[in-house]
């Protein structure tokens, strides 16, 4: 082991430090040389800036530039662009829908009902519609004595007496309102409305446009033609309610419905003069923050970055960055001669030292994760007859040296021997600085090992197996097989091949696959798989499988029922012993199966020596049967009943 530790290492670190020396001065020299060459492409940055700058192309870099120059002239004239207005937003209209329906809802309930009778029957005869209002203006000309238009006496005349009942002062006073609706209705809903708010967008526009110059702005926008075609809507809607209640004012008019309908139709024209108003408020807020960042600009630092700029194209000319290359090259050379060096002059000294100090302490914590009740202690080197290492061992608190008493030969089991050598060799193998390039063989690691060691053993394999190029692993038990495989296969991990030494002819043997799980599965997993396969068309040998529907059965009904089954019952017996079975034992929950397990039996039982002798191989088995049979089999496990 101490061979191994410092060995010919020590030599070649003497070697090494010399000629890293005089490397690292060569390379040094080198290094200056170059870096007098670079002076004079980064003046105005210190060197180690300058190589941190990330190469760029002119062409790249000068809208950069220009842009930075723009800022700088527009800071140094911050003033002036402070002072500039913002965009407004646009002002909605106003459409007082509640006062509007309200009059049209309005009705005469003091007039007189005599009154209203008489004119109302006059109003409906043939020819006579749409007449009230017409009857209504003619009543202004009406002296209460004679006939406007014949000049006859109509003071003693009933309908003309109900005329004035009827158009009173109150209904002179609705009237008056609904006459003024039209004209509100077509003011308020005009055209030159939307055309109004298309100016005042137009207005705002240009406001932005004076920002534009120094800052890239979106312009709103207003769907002018939208906007119309909602107006447009809204007023034919509004003057068809209108122009019925002129025609008869003492009839409430628009409903509930027609007054939301109204106000929605009114809340789409809004719509557009809103979603102008939020792309205002997004411009201004964009305004306002270039504001802000015109007040922060340091002219010292844009100019300074102008000059960054400037030295990252010079960064990635063709002959700065084969100087670069040549630096860093020379540095790198310098680096590894000097780390060399100190590597070589280090190792001499404390190379013996730390080497068996490091051994130590693997070995024990080694043998810590086994568990086991002894350490190594007193780990040293000599140079009797040639250099070599001893070491002793503690075990329960005494000291065990080779030669002492007790001594190494009876104070340790073989178990324990296997366990120390197999520590010395890990700590061996993973202290090796080469092990990526080397093919590890272990052979039969588990031999002598209790369950904890064989466990911590799996992890240490794991490690191993990550860092070295290959390693072969020989062992005996399948279960151990079995689980070094599930720790090894994860994913991203190297290939992983299962061999198994096979006898040949003529006494030879030869290299199988090998599938530890099948080797380590169960009787009853093993027949759940044969089944299966053979449902699912994987060729198998029939009578074999013949066979296997039974102990499959019995497996499932041992496993379904714990303990319940006595175990040295055939598959006959069982059926019978579930047909037993009382309501108040848990094996009467099986009865549902009692059929289908019966002629399951009858069709199994034919192919076993035990129920059917001297005939049973003799049989033949038909493949679609025994499919049938096997999927009945493999149905009542998985659903738990027929």
């Amino acid at each position: 082991m101490l061979q191994f530790a410092l060995g010919a290492s020590a030599v070649k670190a003497q070697a090494a430090e010399d000629q890293a020396t005089k490397s690292s001065a060569a390379a040094n020299a080198v290094v200056s040389q170059v870096a007098a060459q670079l002076a004079g492409y980064h003046q105005g940055m210190v060197l180690s800036s300058f190589l941190k700058l990330k190469p760029v192309g002119e062409l790249e870099t000068q809208p950069l530039v220009a842009d930075l120059r723009k800022r700088i002239q527009t800071a140094q004239n911050i003033s002036a662009v402070l002072a500039r207005p913002l965009p407004t937003e646009i002002l909605e209209p106003l459409f007082d829908i509640d006062s509007l329906f309200k009059i049209l809802n309005t009705s005469l309930q003091d007039v007189e009902e005599d009154a209203e009778k008489i004119v109302t029957q006059h109003f409906k005869k043939p020819g006579y519609e749409n007449i009230e209002r017409w009857v209504s203006d003619g009543l202004h000309f009406d002296n209460g004595l004679t006939c406007p238009y014949c000049s006859q006496e109509t003071s003693n005349v009933s309908l003309v007496k109900a005329y004035r009942t009827h158009f009173n002062k109150k209904y002179e006073e609705l009237k008056s309102k609904v006459a003024l609706l039209e004209r509100g209705v077509l003011t308020r809903t005009s055209e030159s409305i939307v055309d109004m708010i298309e100016l005042a967008v137009s207005k705002c526009n240009a406001t932005i446009s004076v920002w534009s110059v120094d800052h890239n702005l979106p312009t709103v926008t207003f769907d002018r033609d939208k906007a119309k075609e909602d107006m447009s809507a809204l007023q034919t809607y509004l003057l068809l309610l209108v122009r019925a209640k002129l025609n008869k004012p003492l009839e409430p008019f628009g409903s509930d419905d027609e007054k939301l309908f109204a106000t929605t139709q009114w809340l789409n024209v809004l719509s557009h003069i809103k979603r102008t108003n939020v792309q205002v408020s997004e411009v201004r807020k964009d305004i306002e923050s270039y504001r802000m960042g015109l007040q922060s600009e340091n002219i010292g630092v844009m100019s300074q970055s102008i000059i960054n700029h400037e030295l990252a194209v010079a960064r990635g000319t063709v002959q700065v960055t084969t100087l670069i290359a040549s630096l860093n090259t020379a540095k790198k050379d310098a680096a590894e001669a000097d780390a060399l060096k100190k590597s070589a002059r280090a190792t001499l000294v404390s190379q013996m030292s730390q080497t068996l100090a490091t051994f130590q302490k693997s070995i024990n914590e080694i043998l810590q994760k086994f568990g086991a009740s002894f350490s190594i202690e007193k780990m040293d080197a000599n140079f009797r007859s040639g250099a070599r290492s001893e070491y002793g061992l503690s075990l329960r608190g005494m000291s065990i040296t080779l030669d002492g008493t007790p001594r190494f030969a009876t104070a340790l089991s073989e178990g324990d021997k296997r366990t120390l050598a197999f520590a010395f060799f890990v700590a061996t193998v993973t202290s090796d600085p080469e092990l990526k390039n080397k093919v590890v063989v272990i052979d039969d690691p588990m031999c002598s090992l209790d369950v904890n060691r064989k466990t911590q053993t799996i992890g240490i394999l794991k490690s191993i197996a990550s860092k070295a190029e290959q390693i072969f692993i020989l062992a005996h038990d399948p279960f151990f097989i079995r689980d070094l495989k599930d720790t090894l296969s994860i994913k991203g991990a190297p290939a992983l091949q299962i061999l198994q030494l096979r006898h040949a002819v003529d006494g030879y043997s030869d290299l199988a696959k090998f599938d530890p799980d099948q080797e380590c599965e169960s009787p009853f997993y093993r027949h759940h798989r044969i089944i299966m396969e053979l449902c699912a068309g994987v060729p198998h040998d029939n009578r074999t499988i013949a066979k296997a529907i039974r102990p499959f059965l019995e497996g499932y009904l041992h496993r379904r029922f714990p303990g319940l089954i006595p175990k040295d019952l055939m598959f006959g017996q069982i059926v019978g012993h579930i047909a037993a079975a009382q309501p108040n034992e848990p094996l009467y929950f099986a009865h549902t199966l009692l059929n289908e397990l019966q002629e399951l039996n009858g069709y199994a039982m034919q192919f076993h020596h035990d129920t059917n002798p001297g005939l049973c191989e003799t049989i033949p088995v038909v493949t679609s049967e025994l499919i049938a049979y096997g999927q009945r089999a493999l149905t009542l496990v998985y659903r738990g009943a027929a």
